[in-house]
């Protein structure tokens, strides 16, 4: 009896199984077997993760120049347990649907899924009860003819640094989101979804909360019928901007209070009335694009009402960009950085760019340029391009080419001589062997957080010695 007694107490005291992390190693989608190390597809991933009793299980799915195809007949990627799927990021891992069924199905208490891009479904998600976390996630190209394309969810769901864009929704309410829990989305871009008979963006029977999050362009094609709307809805610091229905210009709406917590930017008044709001105004977007994030996010001109009108935002943007950039923080998903001020005497170019270009006999002309030592991001990265000028010389000489052209890569404080190699189509012959010419010369580049410079010397000195 003692032993007994010993053996369920230890039982009682013993936690959870430790995490497993099962690595995806095909992109295709074959009838279910064993999750082996070098062959397990992203259904045998989950279903081996599914049918163990520890807690946050792991499934990776690796950056891939193909996308991981939803084959088998099954109606979806099943996840039962507490789960985690954590792709490459969702510029590297896409798991794409045949447009004939949902692509995830959960049913677990907590359900997080990171780094993908989740497109041609119906679809992307559909989640029984349980929480949902969306985190760096693209969810396009989603088209159902019975429901919400995007995510459909009877638990509650949080959205973060995540880009929901160009699904479409026919006979149902909700272009991306439907849910009758709360619905969360922060830090996120919402842009481009379409709803036949509903809210053309985010709908549903719960409360919705946005914070600094960007709504765009979605279309409704009912009549009074916003892009977002919520029991109740909540904003913060987001933008919204050239959301219809079939009436015209429609932003938010409401069946419940709708509460804005000041420091939103809209095209028109439907959004609330917060202190520091800027209603009625033209948000200046730039275009929709990576800007060296994973998922695309519109980035804001210079002179938008957007930059600097928020408080408390999180730390980071969407795509990861430290906030604030100015003082305060931005409006939307996006912070701007304004490009650094030039050093004084060098034009409008932050690097610098060497007085002299040296022509070799091997038709190479290297050109110096120096990637300054107070660069935030490193390297300085661009092009250099080389071409013809009227040339001026005594005697008989050519020079003839078009546009000649290398890619650069220079580290924070370092000098390098790019080469710019010349083809045999180039014609060189120059009335000695040494002398001094001058040429057109073109440098762009760009450090990595995308502040862009670009010079342009329209008598550069080519010296061949």
């Amino acid at each position: 009896m003692p032993l007994v007694i010993a053996l369920f107490a230890l039982l009682l005291c013993a936690g959870p199984a430790a995490a497993e992390t099962y690595t995806v190693t095909r992109t295709d989608d074959p009838v279910p077997g064993a999750c082996e190390p070098a062959d397990c597809s992203l259904r045998e991933a989950l279903m081996a993760a599914n049918g163990t009793t520890a807690v946050d299980d792991i499934v990776v799915v690796p950056a891939s120049a193909s996308p991981y195809l939803l084959q088998y007949e099954m109606l979806y990627l099943p996840i039962s347990d507490e789960v985690e799927v954590r792709g490459a990021g969702a510029d590297k891992t896409v798991v794409k649907g045949n447009g004939e069924e949902s692509i995830f199905g959960t049913f677990s208490n907590r359900s997080v899924l990171s780094g993908l891009t989740i497109a041609g479904g119906q679809a992307a998600i559909q989640n029984s009860s349980g929480e949902l976390i969306v985190r760096g996630v693209s969810i396009e190209g989603n088209r159902w003819n019975g429901g919400t394309a995007g995510i459909i969810s009877n638990g509650p769901v949080t959205v973060e640094s995540s880009f929901l864009g160009f699904n479409r929704t026919e006979n149902v309410s909700g272009g991306v989101i439907f849910a009758n829990a709360p619905v969360t989305v922060v830090n996120s871009t919402i842009a481009h979804n379409t709803s036949e008979k509903g809210l053309g963006a985010i709908s549903g029977n719960s409360s919705v909360t946005l914070v600094n999050s960007a709504v765009v362009s979605n279309r409704s094609e009912a009549a009074s019928m916003a892009a977002v709307g919520g029991t109740p809805l909540t904003v913060r610091n987001s933008v919204f901007a050239d959301n219809r229905d079939a009436g015209g210009l429609l932003n938010c709406i409401s069946t419940g209070p709708l509460t804005s917590f000041g420091g939103n930017v809209s095209d028109d008044g439907s959004c609330g009335a917060g202190g520091g709001d800027k209603p009625n105004v033209n948000p200046l977007l730039g275009p929709l694009e990576l800007h060296g994030g994973t998922t695309r996010v519109f980035s804001l001109l210079a002179g938008s009402p957007a930059i600097d009108a928020a408080q408390q935002c999180p730390a980071v943007d969407q795509r990861g960009v430290p906030r604030p950039q100015g003082s305060p923080c931005d409006s939307g998903p996006y912070e701007f950085a304004a490009p650094p001020s030039p050093p004084p005497g060098d034009s409008e170019f932050a690097m610098k760019v060497g007085k002299k270009l040296r022509l070799t006999k091997k038709r190479v002309i290297r050109v110096p340029l120096t990637c300054p030592a107070s660069e935030v991001s490193p390297p300085c990265r661009g092009r250099v391009r080389i071409g013809n000028l009227p040339l001026r010389f005594d005697g008989p000489h050519t020079l003839q080419m078009r546009f000649l052209s290398a890619r650069f890569s220079i580290p924070a404080g370092k000098t390098k001589a790019v080469a710019v190699k010349s083809p045999r189509s180039t014609r060189i012959h120059l009335p000695t062997e040494r002398g001094t010419w001058k040429v057109l010369l073109r440098v762009a580049a760009e450090d990595a957080a995308g502040n862009k410079w670009e010079v342009r010397k329209k008598r550069a000195r080519l010296i061949r010695r």
